[in-house]
Order: C-alpha cells, then sequence, then structure tokens
C-alpha cells in the first residue's frame, strides 16, 4: 500500500477536487510532488511511476526550503543585510546537501522579488529592495542550490519567483494587483530574473498577482516574449500554489478549461495543484486549441531538466537510506549558521558605547521579552521542518557566553490582557534584581511571511508598554530588535541608546546574538531595505526621484506635514563597534567613452578601537536622461575586512553596462552625459565626484 497516502490529502486540494494520488500515478498523469514526508512514501511513489505508468518517467519531489532544511540559517531579508555573496551561497550549498539527503531535488527558492513596502510580510523571503544587490544575491543563491552538475545527488533545482512584480503588490497585500509600467519592470523588477537566468536557473515560478491588467500566469509578454524569447530561458516555468484556477476569481479565464487554455498559451509549462491543465489539456490539443507544439515545448523542457537529474539513469540515487542522520545539524553546518546569523545583525544604535558587553562586567542578566517564549518565530516562516529541533534560543545563547553570571528570562507580555499584568510583573521584578537588561521585542511567528500583510507594521502596543516600563528603571539596556521585515518603532528608537536588529536568525539565534553583543563578532550588517520613519511613508526606497519640487528647496515642495520624509534607516545603513574614515574619491579619468572602462578609487581606514568589517558602496547618479531617474543607484559594492588602525585601498571599475537604462521605447541604452560617483557606508552618502561620457 501507499504510505504516502497518509501525507498527500484530498483536503490539501482546491475546494470540491478529489483525486485518487496512486490512480494518477499508475496513469503517468503527475510529474512531481510536493511535501512528501520521509524517503520511503518518496520511494514507493518513485517506484509506481517508473516501474508501473506507461512511460515510466521518474517524479520530481519537491519542498519549499527557503532558508535552510533543518539547519535554518536567518531568514533571507536576514542573510542579505550581511551582504557577503560567499557566504549566501554557502547556506544555499548546505540547504541543498541537507534537502537532497531527504530525497528533495526541487526547492521554490530563491526568491527574488524586489519590494519597497514594510506593510508586505512577504518581504521576509527576499533580498530587499535594490535590483542591483538582488541580482547579485539571486546569483548565488541559484549556484548555491545547483552547483555545477545537477546530476550530483547533493544538489537540487533552484526556482526563481515570482515572475514577475510581486514585490510591488498595491497596499502591500499579499495576492493583490500591480500598478507597475513596463518601463519600472524593466529596470527595477526584472534584473534579478534576468542574472538569475544567465546563471542557469533551472525553474521559473509565476507569481500571484497581474501585470497590465493579465494574471501573470497568463502572460505571454512575461512568459513567452521576455523570458522564453528575449532571454532565453531553457528550464520550465511552474505555477504558484492553484493560481491558473485562480485566473477565474480575477475574471479573466470563464472557467476551468478556459484557465488551462490561457496558461499553456502564454508559456505557463507546469500546474501546481491547480489540475485545471491535467483535466483539460488532451480536449484543448484535440480540438486544435491548443497547437500540439507548445504541450512539447512544456514536455520536452520538463524531461531535459528530469535527465539533467540524473533520475532516468537512476531514479533512486536521491534516496539513500542513513544519509539524512549524517547529515543534517552537522557541525559545519551549524557553525556556518552561527556566524551568518551574526553577520547578518545590524547595529542600528550605540550612543553610549554600551556594547560590545563585556562579560565581567555583569553578574545578574534580565532577558525579558516575547522573542523565547514564541521559539517559532526565532527560526522565521518558511522553515521546511516547520519545529525548533536544534534551536538555541536567545538566552540560552547569552547564559553559555555569561557562564559566571545569573542569566533569567521573563516573557513580560502576553496578548491576554489579564495574563498581560501577571507576565510584566514578573518580568520587572527580574528586571530590578539584575545589573543588565537584554529587551528582546519584535514580530511574533505568523506575521512575517506570505499572507502576513499589515496595515500598520509596528512594534505591539503591549511591548511597546514594557519597554517605557523597563527604560523607567534606569538600568542598562540592549534592545534586540527581531523581525522578518522593516518595522515602526519610534519610541522605541528615540528613547534607547543601544539597539540591535538581530532578524529572525534560526537555528542559532542565541549564540549568534551573543557573538555579537559581547564583540566575538563585530557587526558588520547593513540594511537591505528601507526601514520608514511611519507607516504612510511605504513605500519607500533610495531610489526616489527629485521631481520638479524637490525637498531641498523651500515652500511648495513634495514633503509631508505630519513627518520627515527621511526613512528611520537608510538602505545600506548599519554601524560597528569601531568607526571607519572613507578618503576622498579618486578617478582615473574625467571623461569616459562608451566602450571604455574607468575606475573609481578610495582608501577607507579603520580608526576605532576594534577590528572590524564594512561594507564599501558605490552609487552612481545620472545627471540628466531622457527619462527621469532616481537620484542614485548602488552599482557596486565590497565587504572588507580591516584590523583596528590599518587601511586599504578600494578600486571599483565602471563601464557603460552601470550607466544603462530603460528608455521611453524600452531600448536598453546609454546616453552622454554627466554622472556622480559617491561611495560610502549607505545610501545616505553625498561625498561626489563626477565625469562625462561622450557619445563617442
Amino acid at each position: 500500500q501507499l504510505r504516502g497516502m497518509k501525507l498527500i490529502k484530498n483536503n490539501d486540494l482546491p475546494p470540491g477536487i478529489k483525486i485518487d494520488i496512486v490512480e494518477e500515478v499508475l496513469r503517468g498523469r503527475v510529474g512531481s510532488f510536493l511535501n512528501v514526508g520521509g524517503l520511503d512514501d518518496k520511494m514507493t511513489l518513485q517506484t509506481i511511476a517508473v516501474n508501473e505508468s506507461p512511460a515510466g518517467i521518474p517524479l520530481i519531489f519537491a519542498q519549499d526550503v527557503i532558508h535552510g532544511f533543518k539547519t535554518t540559517f536567518p531568514v533571507p531579508l536576514a542573510e542579505a543585510a550581511s551582504w557577503d555573496l560567499e557566504a549566501i551561497k554557502r547556506s544555499a550549498e548546505i540547504a541543498a546537501r541537507e534537502a537532497s539527503s531527504s530525497g528533495v531535488m526541487w526547492t521554490f527558492a530563491p526568491m527574488v522579488d524586489i519590494s519597497w513596502d514594510a506593510r508586505m510580510g512577504r518581504v521576509v523571503e527576499g533580498a530587499g529592495e535594490d535590483p542591483y544587490l538582488g541580482s547579485q544575491i539571486a546569483v548565488a543563491r541559484v549556484t548555491g542550490f545547483q552547483g555545477d552538475d545537477l546530476a550530483d545527488s547533493h544538489t537540487i533545482l533552484a526556482c526563481a519567483k515570482h515572475f514577475a512584480g510581486y514585490g510591488q503588490v498595491l497596499a502591500g497585500r499579499d495576492y493583490n494587483q500591480t500598478r507597475i509600467s513596463k518601463r519600472f519592470l524593466h529596470d527595477y523588477i526584472l534584473p534579478p530574473f534576468k542574472a538569475a537566468n544567465d546563471a542557469g536557473v533551472a525553474t521559473v515560478m509565476n507569481g500571484f498577482n497581474d501585470f497590465d491588467g493579465v494574471p501573470v500566469s497568463a502572460s505571454k509578454y512575461l512568459l513567452r516574449d521576455v523570458l522564453k524569447g528575449e532571454w532565453g530561458f531553457e528550464g520550465f516555468t511552474v505555477s504558484d500554489w492553484n493560481s491558473f484556477a485562480e485566473m477565474i476569481n480575477w475574471r479573466y479565464a470563464e472557467n476551468r478549461k478556459h484557465a488551462a487554455e490561457l496558461a499553456i498559451k502564454a508559456g505557463s509549462d507546469v500546474d501546481m495543484i491547480s489540475l485545471v491543465t491535467i483535466e483539460n489539456l488532451e480536449a484543448l490539443v484535440r480540438e486544435g486549441s491548443v497547437a500540439e507544439s507548445m504541450l512539447d515545448d512544456a514536455v520536452r523542457r520538463i524531461l531535459k531538466l528530469k535527465f539533467k537529474l540524473g533520475l532516468f539513469d537512476d531514479p533512486y540515487h536521491y534516496f539513500t537510506e542513513g544519509l539524512e542522520e549524517q547529515v543534517v545539524f552537522a557541525p559545519e553546518h551549524l557553525q556556518h549558521a552561527r556566524t551568518l546569523a551574526a553577520n547578518s545583525m545590524v547595529l542600528l544604535k550605540n550612543q553610549q558605547e554600551l556594547l560590545p558587553l563585556n562579560k565581567g562586567q555583569y553578574t545578574n542578566i534580565a532577558v525579558i521579552g516575547p522573542k523565547d517564549a514564541d521559539s517559532l518565530s526565532l527560526l522565521g516562516a518558511w522553515q521546511a521542518a516547520w519545529n525548533t529541533d536544534g534551536l538555541v534560543p536567545f538566552t540560552e545563547g547569552i547564559a553559555n557566553a555569561f557562564s559566571n553570571s545569573k542569566v533569567t528570562y521573563a516573557v513580560g507580555v502576553d496578548g491576554d490582557p489579564v495574563k498581560n499584568k501577571t507576565e510584566e510583573e514578573k518580568a520587572l521584578a527580574l528586571a530590578k534584581d539584575s545589573d543588565l537588561i537584554i529587551l528582546t521585542l519584535g514580530e511574533g511567528f505568523w506575521f512575517a511571511g506570505e499572507n502576513t500583510s499589515l496595515v500598520d507594521p509596528k512594534l505591539p502596543d503591549n511591548q511597546v508598554a514594557l519597554a517605557k516600563k523597563i527604560k523607567a528603571l534606569g538600568k542598562p539596556v540592549v534592545v534586540v530588535l527581531a523581525t522578518g521585515r522593516p518595522l515602526v518603532f519610534p519610541w522605541v528608537r528615540e528613547n534607547f541608546a543601544t539597539i540591535l536588529l538581530s532578524w529572525l536568525p534560526g537555528t542559532e539565534a542565541g549564540n549568534a546574538l551573543a557573538d555579537v553583543l559581547t564583540g566575538e563578532i563585530n557587526p558588520s550588517g547593513k540594511l537591505p531595505i528601507t526601514f520608514p520613519h511611519h507607516v504612510g511613508q511605504a513605500p519607500i526606497s533610495y531610489l526616489f526621484k527629485e521631481t520638479g519640487r524637490p525637498d531641498t528647496d523651500k515652500g511648495n515642495v513634495t514633503r509631508y506635514l505630519d513627518a520627515p520624509n527621511r526613512p528611520a534607516y537608510a538602505f545600506g545603513f548599519g554601524l560597528s563597534y569601531t568607526q571607519f574614515k572613507y578618503g576622498p574619491i579618486s578617478l582615473s579619468s574625467s571623461k569616459m567613452r562608451p566602450d571604455d572602462t574607468i575606475t573609481a578609487t578610495i582608501t577607507v581606514s579603520n580608526v576605532g578601537k576594534y577590528d572590524g568589517a564594512e561594507v564599501v558602496q558605490l552609487y552612481i547618479r545620472d545627471e540628466f536622461a531622457s527619462v527621469t531617474r532616481p537620484v542614485k543607484e548602488l552599482k557596486g559594492f565590497e565587504k572588507v575586512f580591516l584590523k583596528k588602525g590599518s587601511s586599504t585601498s578600494i578600486t571599483f571599475e565602471i563601464t557603460e553596462e552601470q550607466l544603462k537604462f530603460f528608455n521611453q521605447d524600452l531600448q536598453y541604452v546609454s546616453e552622454p552625459g554627466e554622472f556622480s560617483i559617491e561611495i560610502g557606508p549607505s545610501s545616505d552618502t553625498t561625498a561626489s565626484v563626477s565625469f562625462k561620457m561622450t557619445s563617442e
């Protein structure tokens, strides 16, 4: 009997749809499975497909392996804050190795959507707001998952998602419409997908959104014209969960048969769960509504990847008994998770230089706040294992580091008003007896991920109330902010001198936090996404345009009456325990021709008291163009480690490619004119030099 039946339930299917899983595999009508359990279940299904179905075509087994399998790394937005491409690639390699040991061959990652909206909880799954940084991280993750050879059973198929525009959904609401132009699409949204394609990504997933009035599952422009046409994508496309059938809800498809027709004609190859193609595709081809060549193209793409996975040579080579136990939570995997989590943390404020903490100075440390009690949230959304196995909570990690101190914990807050008073009293009692308070605040488990849009992404009121009472005690306090999206927290930001953004750090959360608090690792994270001052600023990005009445002028300018234009924390921002000094920028030439390369060189010095790493960021501004352009764009970065008292010279190459954009006719062009170069620690940098590009 098929043991997998207990894991593949009919109630997981769309309403009103019931199928016999065994019968469908026997008939060869299933090509892949999502979320099948252990090796035994996968082996049973594969055996039926290979030995008993008409064509004997092996199955692919997929799972959402987003930021680790059982060893859970920081959420993807946090990984992006490390600006460490090799480390991000390594976490994808480890995730692939652990997942493949359980028979997983395909993941639905990386999400490469560009988003500027803190209201959208799904920003947690991407790399932030910038197309250049997002493109670099897309390549790192794709190559990490897929390696050099897909037939290697330690690698898995990657999937770039959600194609395209999903990060720009209206009002930050998941599954919503978009209102973006084709030029915005090409300038800001498509670059990470193009980079993933150039890196050889095997699959691409459609979004739940529409673009230019068409649900993207049926967008011929996106799928056939751009992806498969202009870019020459060789893999296959897959719907998001039930997105083909949801075209009926969009009132774009008349019925399920029409939805299947629209999807296959547009260039969508694989139907995830809606079953509209399995019900209708044969009839659509026989009656001539869908050309057989379209079906051939989809089948060819899928079979090609099954060959590349080595499944026709050995359909069972991903199923090695006992391998998972040897691989998951391997010491080197945990060490990488710990180091990457620490290097992803962003020091937002350290006004009194309380950090790094002296281990011998504090004898009674109170860890206060909801994060350890809500331990799943430390792992973040889209945990492949969906449990807390191996998790090191904040308090445990701090206790490990401060072994000669008393370390106690209290949750401090509760959703129930009666319990909240009791929990608050317990927390304040511990805090009063302590000589150091670690106040852990942030989002609960269900507030950062898919379908977690918020109209007001702020710290919960009861957490702010607790913070006010902790502040009143007059004790040294380190605020640790654990979140998967930009949060609005004005009172905490203005009233505490020490704030560390830990994100949702993963399995090694506590040890990584302790490493940063004690200075074992000097924080070097930089924000990959802007933190707004107020939710009313969302969507917000450093990629804004000057407008006809810039806020640098006086009088009637583009501004708010009740809040500043500036964000709370800018893209690229992040402090260190040490200080870095930037020298003047030196250009190799003040002029360049389209086929030239010039260089920009700067000296960066560590003038502080600690060794540390700095992310040196290159921004370019087009001073005049045939379409309105952002005030600056990230075009390069380098993360360098400097011992205290040392300096290094960093050189960036500048080519015509970095100056190109899509003009009014959607031509990817560069234009002669003046450009400004800024190099600094964040997008807030202003010191610049300029050069001119000539027409010849």
